[in-house]
């Protein structure tokens, strides 16, 4: 079985905002991880950008990720992700360059391809119908890392132009993705790759696989180096685990139908009477997540580090409520001590 000591521990956070809540709250709350994973010897603290979804409020991650490197000492503080395609380059280099400037070499930049959001919401992030696509992402990526190091070829016509700050304080950039196509660019470009296990869970193996394959050394990467993001809910009570973990399925349910929804409490989850296609659906997308008590929590991890080979873990909370949060990294980070 894989020792789980050794294996770098991190936390993926999108500021949830719990039922009855407000965004204040779930920011506040998110702050409240970080400090808790930073005493817990935590490795890094990503928040990912999401775009209208009432129940999330990570929609501008370079300025959550600069309020909490403000709180916290030791952690990296960073994206998972930004979304490029919804961002002009220079942009986030400036952002990012600030970041740096501010928190020093304690700041990462995880780079994503998909909208983070529905597609009305991402032509009105990009302006026009015409930039939904993501066919460019690879030249937009190879954009952003020239504004850091101005590697622009002379007859660029981005030669001329100087990100400040920016140029010459490149974070510790990452590449997201949960497909083939993103591990292939993150092979090409000699960066490290982030797999978003937990929502693409049935495909982990074959990208990373495939990212190994295709590596190719960069100045910012001599090895291949991996990590997965997997849903983690670990308690001390079997029920208790279930009840956090059902609002999710329920908010999962209604995202399928279209819908935007307000959050749910852990009560209304609750009286909710799932069909047995929801309930198996639920199970299926689960599967090779971790939910449980330690012991569950553990062999789910364990399994999964060694059938992916992954180098680092980054768990993205299942849990309702703030308290479930907490008591849920407190767990898993006893299970790697």
């Amino acid at each position: 079985m894989t020792d789980l000591r050794n294996v770098p521990l991190s936390v993926l956070d999108l500021a949830t905002r719990e039922a009855g809540a407000t965004n204040a709250d779930a920011v506040a709350g998110s702050i409240r991880l970080a400090r808790t994973a930073e005493s817990l010897g935590f490795e890094r603290f990503w928040v990912a950008e999401h775009h209208g979804m009432p129940a999330v409020a990570s929609s501008a991650p370079a300025v959550l990720i600069a309020a909490i490197a403000a709180r916290t000492e030791r952690i990296r503080v960073g994206s998972g992700g930004v979304m490029l395609p919804n961002h002009a380059p220079l942009v986030v280099a400036e952002q990012f360059g600030t970041l740096r400037a501010l928190y020093g070499d304690r700041i990462d930049l995880g780079i994503g391809r998909a909208p983070g959001t529905d597609q009305a919401t991402a032509a009105a992030l990009r302006r026009s119908e015409d930039a939904l696509g993501a066919d460019d992402f690879p030249q937009q990526l190879l954009d952003l890392l020239g504004f850091f190091t101005g590697g622009f070829a002379p007859d660029d016509p981005l030669a001329g132009l100087r990100a400040v700050p920016g140029l010459g304080d490149q974070p510790e950039v990452w590449l997201l993705g949960s497909s083939a196509f993103s591990a292939q660019v993150a092979a090409a470009l000699g960066l490290p790759f982030a797999f978003a296990h937990h929502f693409a869970g049935q495909n982990t193996e074959e990208a990373l696989d495939l990212y190994r394959e295709r590596f190719q050394p960069s100045e910012t990467l001599s090895q291949p180096h991996t990590m997965i993001a997997v849903t983690v809910l670990a308690g001390d009570d079997p029920d208790e685990v279930r009840r956090q973990s059902l609002p999710a399925v329920l908010s999962f349910l209604q995202m399928r139908r279209g819908l935007k929804p307000e959050p749910v409490s852990v009560a209304e989850a609750s009286a909710y009477e799932f069909s047995q296609l929801e309930l198996d659906f639920m199970a299926a997308r689960n599967a090779r997540q971790a939910f449980g008590t330690a012991d569950v929590v553990r062999d789910k991890l364990a399994s999964l580090l060694h059938s992916t080979g992954a180098d680092e873990l980054m768990i993205a909370s299942g849990a309702a409520e703030s308290d479930a949060r907490v008591r849920s990294l407190e767990i898993v980070a006893d299970l790697f001590a």
